[in-house]
This record gives structure tokens, sequence and C-alpha cells, in this order.
């Protein structure tokens, strides 16, 4: 590993700079976006109140005094939901003990780990990066307030776990890279809708594969969770190996491969809440990733 390491820093820390500086630009994309939401559906919320009769906005106005309760309730149950989901055992899953078990022995490259990784939030932050990952404590939740009309009151959170791999491609021709990625943690999804309210709640985990050899090859994503909907009250554990499909064309020369796993929650209106943990307790994690060529 010290040989590749003296032998491709310089690229790879600019690969490792070109992500930077994309992760970023989506993070302030989406802070953006989410803004001028809120603003415009602030000012078509002032003018519906504005258009109501008074006996109806008397209405609207006392059920957005009940968010701050519905809120405060709900994260109780939420509190609650998250502290058993945290001390329940993960379910394992023996699909790439199989997997790895009945692999061609005459395979091209074989099984790649992660040579580096950086863990990014989407308020800038950088949680954490380095050299020869292990297991990651992940998480982000999203808390929505007010009616949610318009858009309004919603609350968004994404964390973009990068994982780096390299091999030597041993001759011209179409690679298969198969992606295999653990997960050991849990989602909570809470939002109760009503008359006179727009709520709604998701969480979306996402895998995405993109090669690199002299340029940039085309990006590919899997989805493997997406929970989500305007009245909904559920939470699970999200445990074992999800795997996704990646191919590209390369030369006999070094190679690199960035893996990503996005984890997305979503939450409007008072008393909704997303959650997606893979940090609390000692048996909930993101999981080293493995990568098998041929």
């Amino acid at each position: 590993m010290e040989e590749i390491h003296k032998g491709t820093d310089v690229l790879f820390e600019r690969l490792l700079a070109a992500r930077r500086e994309q992760v970023v630009s989506l993070q302030k994309k989406a802070a953006g976006e989410q803004a001028d939401l809120e603003a415009r559906g602030q000012g078509r919320l002032a003018g519906l109140k504005k258009s109501l009769p008074k006996d109806m906005l008397t209405y609207m106005e006392a059920a957005e005094k009940t968010e701050s309760e519905a809120s405060a309730s709900a994260a109780k149950d939420t509190e609650a939901a998250a502290a058993r989901l945290a001390s329940a055992d993960p379910t394992e899953s023996t699909a790439l003990q199989l997997v790895m078990g009945n692999s061609p022995a005459a395979a091209a490259v074989g099984w790649l780990s992660p040579y580096y990784g950086t863990l990014h939030g989407s308020d800038g932050s950088v949680y954490w990066q380095g050299y020869n990952p292990g297991t990651i404590d992940a998480s982000c939740y999203a808390n929505g307030s007010g009616s949610g009309i318009f858009g309004t009151g919603a609350g968004s959170f994404s964390v973009y776990m990068d994982w780096w791999f390299t091999f030597n491609a041993p001759e011209n021709r179409n690679y298969a890279q198969t992606v295999y990625v653990p997960f050991n943690g849990f989602y909570i999804v809470r939002a109760d809708d009503g008359w006179f309210d727009s709520k709604q709640a998701n969480v979306d985990i996402s895998l995405s594969a993109t090669g690199y050899q002299y340029n940039y090859k085309p990006t590919g994503t899997a989805n493997v969770l997406s929970v989500g909907n305007d009245n909904i009250n559920v939470n699970d554990r999200f445990d074992g190996w999800r795997t996704m499909y990646y191919s590209d064309l390369l030369g006999a020369d070094r190679a690199y491969l960035l893996v990503t796993a996005k984890l997305y929650v979503y939450a409007r209106g008072g008393g909704s809440s997303a959650v997606l943990d893979f940090a609390s307790g000692n048996a909930n994690y993101l999981g080293v990733p493995l990568v098998y060529v041929s």
C-alpha cells in the first residue's frame, strides 16, 4: 500500500480536491434551493392568510400554535424509537461471504478494499478523512416546523461518504466492478398530515460509482433505501450488504474508482422528523466496503 501512496499522491490529491469542490457545490446549491423555497412559500402563505375569511384565518392560526406541541411530542417519540433501535442487535447477512467463497479463481484483479475515505456533511464540514478507512460513524436527521403549506417549515440534511479504490488494470478492455457496502443502522420517518397543513418526511440512501483513468468515466447509481410519505410513522433497522454493479473501459494502467453512499433526510411541518443513524451505540456504523473487479 505504501508504494501506491508514493506513486499516485499527486494525481490522487487532485482528484480529492476536485471531489471536494464538487461536494461543496452540491451543498451550496441544495442550501440555496431550500432557502428560496422557504422564502417563496412564506410569501404565498402570507398572501393566503390575507385572502381567507376571518373564521378560517382564526382556525388556521390556532392550528399553527399547536404545531409546537406536536413537535415536542414527536421529539419524545423519536428519541424513544432511536434508543430502542440503537440497542437492537443488527441482522447479519451472509450474502457477501457466499459470493466471496464462489469467486472465479482466475480473476483479472480480484477483491479490493478502500484506499482512502472522506465523510462530508451537508453543512460544509469534513467529518473524517484518511487512508485505509475502517468502520465509519455517520448519521443525519431533519425536523419540520409550522404548517408545511407551500413547502415552508422544511428541514433537510445530506451526508456523503466517499470511498476511493485503486488498482492496476492488466490489459486494455472493459472491467466489471461489483460494489458491496455493509450497513448497520436504523431509520425513523414520521409525518402526520392533516386538513389544514402539508406535512411530509422521507429518508433515502443511494450508492454511486465513478471511474477515473486519464479522465472521469460515466457515473452509475443505485437507490438502496427510500421510505417516505405525508402520513407515515415507521421505524426499523437497516442492516446487511447492499450491492451495485459498475463497468468502464480501461487501459493497462493505474485506475481509480470512487464509491459514494449518500444519506438524505427531509421533514416538513411541525412534528415531522426523519432520521438515518449509523452511529449510535457500538453496533451501528457504515462498514468497510469491498469491490470485486473482473
